[in-house]
């Protein structure tokens, strides 16, 4: 990768998409994850303004496969919708059974530090 693109600003999302409200910006995506067929691996849950946007995996992929899929969506995105797109995935719990058992919580008595 060039040096140069550590000095470049990075795209913001258009005067047009600033403009719309939150559901049509939402349905704009999902009409581009139908189009591109997405549908079935992504939903939209938030596309706010800055161009953040939210999905949530509708299938599981393993970590190699997820970062690249995500980026090759996220560059069909900006060339269909607006340059100022940026993907982010709905954050998971553990689902780990294991690591979920090892947890403790320790709560303090009311009245030791007083």
């Amino acid at each position: 990768m060039p040096i140069d693109y550590a000095n470049v600003d990075s795209p913001t999302t258009s005067e047009k998409w600033v403009a719309m409200d939150e559901i049509t910006r939402k349905t704009l995506v999902s009409q581009a994850l139908t189009d591109l067929n997405f549908s079935n691996v992504a939903e939209v849950v938030t596309a706010p303004d800055n161009g953040q946007l939210v999905l949530k995996l509708r299938v599981a992929l393993s970590a190699s496969e997820r970062g690249l899929f995500l980026l090759d969506m996220e560059e069909l995105l900006k060339q269909r919708v607006d340059m100022g797109i940026t993907i982010w995935c709905e954050p998971v719990g553990d689902k780990s059974k294991l690591r979920q058992l090892r947890g403790v919580q320790i709560q303090a008595q009311q009245g030791e530090d007083e």
